[in-house]
């Protein structure tokens, strides 16, 4: 499953993560015991397509799913110590994601969709999403 093998994919290529695991929704993430640095692989959307050449049982699925990241920021008060962090954290997972190819039967790699602030609340926690996504398993049907 391609779910699984993205998270061993973060566990082997980020570094400096105290936890690294999956996560069912945003609010299971956050509500959890974090230990930061950390993140968190959470599935969003799936979406079918039908193919022209095929008909309605035959679709192509694409994915969207996010990277959450949990860090600590009590280090300073104006933070950018963890903005540093961020930014190399987000890079390593860029890296260890973008081209890669989840399905190796349709060859469609992982994109950077893009990234967003989810909450600083002035309580020593930053949470910030990355979004990524690939188009390119398929739904077979036999009705």
């Amino acid at each position: 499953m391609w779910f699984e093998d993205a998270i061993g994919r973060l566990k082997a290529q980020v570094t400096g993560m105290r936890e690294i695991d999956g996560a069912s929704s945003l609010e299971a993430a956050m509500r959890g015991a974090v230990a930061t640095p950390s993140l968190y692989l959470i599935p969003l959307t799936e979406t079918g397509r039908e193919l022209a050449h095929t008909g309605p049982l035959d679709q192509q699925i694409a994915v969207l799913f996010a990277v959450l990241f949990a860090l600590d920021t009590a280090r300073s008060a104006q933070g950018m110590d963890v903005l540093v962090e961020l930014h190399t954290h987000r890079n390593q997972v860029r890296a260890a994601l973008v081209g890669w190819v989840p399905d190796d039967e349709t060859g469609e790699p992982v994109t950077f969709v893009g990234g967003e602030l989810v909450q600083f609340e002035g309580d020593g926690r930053l949470w910030w999403s990355d979004e990524f996504g690939f188009s390119g398993y398929y739904d077979r049907s036999n009705p």
